[in-house]
């Protein structure tokens, strides 16, 4: 059984990091579709994508086997793991991201995972994959 997590997350974190790749190819086009707020949120997450994308794969694979309320993620696991009752899944985090949400609180299949980049810029994604620009606190 931890096989096969192992072997859906490594999957999973594979295409993840592909899409990224894909995204930032796409990025270049001088031609805006979305309104002056998406786009900028967009720009200014841009480098956080990655991570974020990240995470997110590993949260819903935590999920795909069970109803966790909370999810950790953890560079010092090699494979997923239960500890002190909470789903630890593996996850590193690139240069791009000062920090990562370590401990992902899900509510009813609800979840954000926040990313904060080198230069300050805040930025988030939902269970839905949504990324966008969170205020700072």
């Amino acid at each position: 059984m931890n096989i096969k997590k192992v072997q859906t997350t490594g999957a999973a974190l594979l295409i993840a990091a592909m899409g990224a790749f894909g995204l930032a190819a796409c990025s270049s086009d001088t031609g805006s579709t979305g309104g002056e707020d998406g786009g900028a949120a967009s720009a200014a997450c841009e480098a956080l994508t990655t991570d974020l994308e990240t995470a997110k794969t590993a949260v819903d694979d935590a999920l795909a086997d069970d109803d966790w309320a909370q999810v950790m993620l953890a560079s010092d696991v090699s494979e997923p793991t239960v500890k002190y009752g909470l789903m630890v899944m593996p996850f590193v985090k690139t240069d791009a991201a000062e920090r990562v949400t370590g401990t992902v609180n899900i509510d009813g299949g609800n979840y954000v995972i926040e990313a904060e980049g080198a230069d300050g810029v805040l930025c988030q994604i939902d269970q839905d994959g949504a990324i966008t620009e969170a205020a700072a606190e």
